[in-house]
């Protein structure tokens, strides 16, 4: 089982001679973790390919109808390409609502339960920076794969970033997860999804037929600006509390595991701003054509 502790028993033993009467198990085994079993993943991932498929079936319905697709329109590339456009659209809905509220929640926390997640259940912030995000967790990493594999099956689909993107998230995750640490980071890292919710319909705008339309005119610097604002603002404000706060980061957790997970995170964030360059370039590029 992928991130199970049951080989290791449970996550904190009651200790009478203690402070706080809980006997903190990671001094002893190295780490812990808000864990993800693989049968979790793939029930999350097949969740996924459920609505791919159904997807599919709407869609090609929807472009049998008259109007549906334009002129300038391809249906073939909306029939083959647009399930996985139409689960990134939900999945960013998903998790962009929940890391907002994540971070909503942690931002009232104590620095510890921003960079750690509680190891005794009954702490009060052991919720809002465990169990919870768990669940936004798994959401997370289970679309990375599920989308992941549809790259590497389609070659319309295989975009060499995207694939390093997903890879090196699935990575920072699992380092996450598996130590029980920076439940904030992940929070204000998951936001970034909200401009892919804008990029799905641009996209849906651009197969269907409507690039020269009202609707894409208002997308494409929505977009841009969300962009701006989840992923090169908020994402460099999160790396900078980060390293306000880089003695208190990581700690009882290897300092490897911690090299590897913030340079995981500058790599997303150089990434990140190698797509913002382009999207200017784009923009400036329409305008300079309208």
């Amino acid at each position: 089982r992928w991130f199970s502790p049951k080989d290791l028993g449970p996550s904190i033993e009651r200790d009478p001679g203690s402070p706080n009467g809980v006997k903190n198990m990671e001094s002893e085994v190295g780490w812990r973790g808000e864990f993800i079993s693989v049968h979790d993943v793939l029930l999350a991932v097949a969740a996924w390919e459920v609505v791919n498929r159904g997807s599919a079936v709407a869609l090609a319905a929807l472009c049998r109808r008259r109007g549906f697709i334009l002129a300038a329109g391809d249906a073939s590339k909306v029939i083959a390409q647009g399930p996985s456009y139409v689960v990134s659209f939900f999945h960013a809905l998903l998790v962009t609502t929940r890391g907002m509220w994540h971070v909503a929640r942690l931002l009232q926390a104590p620095l510890s339960a921003q960079l750690k997640i509680p190891a005794d259940p009954s702490d009060p912030w052991y919720a809002a920076s465990g169990s919870e995000i768990k669940q936004t967790n798994l959401l997370f990493v289970s679309f990375l794969l599920n989308d992941l594999g549809h790259m590497l099956l389609s070659p319309a689909l295989n975009d060499t970033a995207l694939v390093i993107h997903h890879l090196g998230f699935i990575g920072a995750s699992f380092i996450c997860a598996s130590y029980r640490f920076l439940p904030l980071p992940f929070s204000w890292l998951i936001c970034g999804e909200a401009s892919t919710i804008l990029l799905n319909v641009r996209w849906g705008l651009l197969a269907s037929g409507r690039a020269e339309t009202t609707a894409m005119r208002v997308v494409e610097p929505a977009f841009a600006l969300l962009f701006a604002l989840a992923r090169v603002i908020g994402y460099g404000a999160g790396l900078a509390h980060l390293w306000f706060h880089r003695e208190r980061v990581g700690e009882g957790v290897p300092s490897g595991v911690v090299r590897s997970l913030l340079l995981l995170l500058l790599a997303g964030y150089a990434l990140n701003l190698s797509w913002m360059r382009k999207i200017v370039a784009m923009g400036r590029s329409r305008k300079r054509r309208a």
